[in-house]
């Protein structure tokens, strides 16, 4: 259990690293639902060969292949809600590297998905 639990974290804070910047990539290419149609083309090449969205895709794959891999060792029922952890990463880093105020209310709200997860992973 204690292998799946770091394998877990390690999960997580790849998961939640991958959110951040992804959103930090696409901050700097811009809204595609609100760009004039003439300029979509130029904005998925300026988010395809962006740094940070590729980084943040490589991450993200290699989240997935740590939950298909955590799937093998353990339930699913316990499983996903344990990747939630991610959300903790993910106020963190987005308070940090995009400056995303973290607000008490949010903090609260992460708090109570964390007992959740704690509740799940004794089960």
């Amino acid at each position: 259990m204690i292998k799946t639990v770091a394998l877990v974290l390690v999960a997580g804070l790849l998961g939640g690293t991958g959110h951040v910047l992804l959103s930090k990539g696409m901050k700097t290419v811009g809204d595609l639902t609100e760009a004039p149609a003439a300029r979509v083309g130029g904005m998925v090449l300026s988010a395809i060969t962006n740094p940070w969205l590729l980084l943040g895709v490589t991450l993200q794959a290699s989240f997935f292949f740590m939950y298909i891999t955590l799937l093998s060792r353990a339930d699913v029922s316990k499983i996903l809600p344990m990747t939630a952890f991610d959300y903790i990463v993910v106020a963190v880093l987005a308070s940090l590297i995009l400056a995303e105020p973290i607000t008490p209310a949010r903090w609260t709200g992460i708090g109570f998905i964390v007992l959740g997860v704690v509740l799940v992973s004794r089960t």
